[in-house]
């Protein structure tokens, strides 16, 4: 992406001080990075935290990181803007006086509930953090954001007999859209309600968050947070419902205290008008409700690809109704352990590893990507600027002045060297015994020889999951790309990375903004882009480059603490296929399949035909002999009902002998001790 700049970063710059992560939840903006050193993970368990506050602590399986660098994974900030800092450490919930991020409503939500300490002073739960606020271009210091890093995603608690463990690099079960939503109301409340906003102001002022209650703050506090409710209301709107449905979306223009309720609300009337068209006519219902709306995500999940595309090909660029998409198609968090050294990444395996010249532009551009989708801000100078009108006054826009190259952004670049590098030693979690129960050895050594194809049952799970050695998942290894064709797997997400025209409009991806610039900004004899994209994609790879030659300092030092893979790459894969990946750790990643359709292994290891259609998410409370979470509903949070036949939740594919879905029950038993064992 960057054949030119390579030259300069290499030689021209002297690199940032990569001694500090910046963070704006301390006084100083900025904490020393923990001792990092690369510890061999043997699997014990200890606790972590110990109970406070009437909230039970936590046990965590040793992969490899102390305590404190868990610490800084779970709240180092990567430069997400959701909301700001002070406003989520006071808001009340929309409908009750308790604090939005009271540890009850945090687990309610899907989240992991987190103590104070100097790295999260506010008790935020684990991976919502704090960006630090920069300087606007007449000196004044800009509010500090909170928002999710990767850690919100990847770390997920699982309880067993009354105790709860911590996985670090797991997928986590959080409802994103439902916190999102109910966030938005919260805000909404807070602001139409004077109690609540008296009530709000007063914790602001007591906090330091706001410098004094006076006529003119509350005014200028009541336009902030209007502004903020549409902002976070179109976020929801342009994910769940695309450009052309706005009259017809659940998601209003001005939310209620119910904007989540109101959606599933929507998906249930469509799910029961799907159930009752008849077989030949499905396909047709299917296609119209992917191009008018999304099936909730629900716990777990979440369409990360399409929420950036609609980020960096619509907000960012100016061009929200000619090219927003309904991100319709949810696939799991993947697992974190192992992904900086395979060859490429993310579940359709778009995304490489690569480096040049030893600096890790693949990850450190991957990083960028996914900030820009979760909220990170940025500033894209058009070819010309007089076509184009910007809001300079609003608190929400980027600080500062242009850069000289590439585009002002609130990424924080030296941050994702950090957490690229931490997760470089982060190693898979062992199964706990004495936590979970032993794992039957001699079943184990039957499952192992299935696995491996040395038996004559016709099974031979290598063939595409390699199995990796514990002292050697530290080295680059080459995941397989199998197509969808031959998986025979839910298609959703490859089919909408490959998408050449919006399907709601049927139009191509319109520029806006990136018209007249070249495709990543440092290739001068390349043609300018057109009034259209040949892709959505071309649309992140060129904000991508700009953040990166915005700061070419941070990004040399970053590029350098990027792990990165070194072997070849198959330039000849074929898009639409998905990545077949060690399966170290696996036992702690259910649900199962990309896009999180089967609950437990023993579904998996069941015909396409015969697993089931129905079931929750979001409970806790793990399997240990099914290998999942319990899937009825949960007393204890709201869960979401998974269902099958919804668009983009297909649950067929990887089925039949090569599968192991054809072996008895025993042999299918051993299996699953085995994948224990990974």
């Amino acid at each position: 992406m960057l054949p030119m700049a390579v030259v300069f970063l290499a030689l021209g710059a002297c690199g940032a001080d990569t001694g500090y992560v910046e963070i704006g939840s301390v006084p100083a903006g900025k904490l020393p990075v923990p001792k990092w050193p690369a510890s061999s993970a043997t699997g014990g368990v200890a606790e972590l935290a110990p109970g406070h506050g009437g909230w039970g602590g936590w046990w965590g399986v040793d992969q490899g990181w102390s305590a404190e660098q868990r610490r800084a994974f779970w709240f180092t900030p990567q430069g997400s803007w959701m909301v700001p800092y002070g406003w989520l450490v006071v808001v009340e919930q929309a409908t009750n006086k308790e604090r939005f991020i009271a540890p009850s409503n945090i687990d309610r939500l899907g989240y992991i509930p987190a103590q104070k300490d100097i790295w999260n002073p506010e008790a935020l739960p684990i991976g919502f953090t704090v960006t630090p606020g920069g300087t606007s271009t007449d000196g004044k210091p800009g509010m500090a954001w909170a928002g999710p890093t990767c850690a919100a995603c990847h770390t997920n608690k699982l309880d067993y007999d009354g105790k709860s463990l911590i996985i670090d690099g797991a997928p986590s079960l959080g409802d994103f859209y439902r916190f999102n939503a109910e966030l938005l109301d919260a805000l909404l409340a807070t602001s139409e309600q004077q109690e609540k906003f008296d009530r709000f102001v007063t914790q602001l002022v007591s906090k330091g968050f706001l410098t004094a209650d006076t006529p003119a703050a509350r005014n200028e506090l009541r336009g902030q947070m209007a502004e903020h409710q549409m902002w976070l209301a179109e976020y929801l709107r342009r994910n769940l419902c695309g450009s052309d449905n706005s009259k017809d979306c659940p998601v209003d223009a001005k939310p209620g205290v119910s904007t989540y309720d109101t959606y599933a609300a929507k998906n249930v009337t469509l799910k029961a008008n799907l159930a009752v068209r008849p077989l030949e006519a499905r396909v047709e219902q299917d296609a119209m409700i992917r191009a008018s709306f999304v099936p909730l995500p629900g716990n777990g999940r979440i369409d990360a690809i399409g929420a950036i595309f609609n980020q960096v090909s619509g907000f960012n660029i100016a061009v929200p109704e000619a090219n927003y998409s309904p991100s319709n198609a949810p696939v799991s968090y993947p697992f974190l352990w192992g992904a900086p050294q395979s060859d490429v990444v993310q579940w359709n395996g778009f995304a490489k590893n690569a480096s040049v010249v030893g600096i890790g532009f693949g990850p450190l551009a991957r990083n960028v990507g996914e900030v820009l989708g979760v909220y990170g801000r940025i500033r894209v100078v058009p070819h010309d600027p007089a076509q184009w009108t910007t809001p300079d006054s609003s608190f929400e826009t980027v600080p500062g002045k242009n850069p000289r190259f590439g585009f002002a952004s609130t990424v924080l670049t030296t941050n994702l060297g950090h957490i690229e590098k931490w997760l470089s030693t982060l190693r898979s979690p062992r199964w706990p015994e004495g936590f979970l129960p032993a794992i039957d050895k001699q079943k184990a050594a039957r499952g192992a020889a299935i696995y491996n194809g040395a038996t004559d049952l016709g099974v031979n799970c290598s063939l595409c999951h390699q199995v990796i050695a514990r002292e050697d998942e530290g080295e680059p290894y080459k995941a397989k790309l199998i197509q969808t064709s031959v998986i025979g797997t839910d298609p959703a997400m490859a089919d909408n990375f490959l998408l050449n025209l919006n399907k709601a409009t049927g139009q191509a991806w319109e520029s806006g903004k990136l018209e007249g610039k070249r495709p990543n900004l440092v290739e001068f004899w390349a043609t300018r882009y057109g009034a259209t994209l040949p892709n959505r994609s071309d649309a992140l790879t060129t904000q991508v480059a700009g953040v990166l030659l915005s700061d070419l300092s941070d990004t040399i030092s970053a590029g350098r603490m990027s792990k990165t893979y070194t072997g070849s790459f198959d330039e000849g894969a074929d898009p639409r296929s998905y990545k077949a990946r060690p399966l170290t750790g696996i036992w702690a990643t259910a649900p199962y399949l990309h896009n999180g359709s089967v609950p437990n292994l023993t579904a998996l290891l069941t015909d396409e035909t015969k697993r089931p259609t129905r079931f929750h998410v979001g409970s806790r409370e793990f399997d240990p002999v099914n290998v999942g979470y319990q899937t009825g509903p949960d007393a204890n949070r709201p869960t979401y009902e998974f269902d099958t036949g919804f668009p983009g939740n297909l649950n067929s594919g990887h089925s039949g002998k090569l599968y192991g879905t054809e072996l008895n029950d025993q042999d299918k038993q051993a299996l699953i001790e085995y994948l224990k064992t990974l």
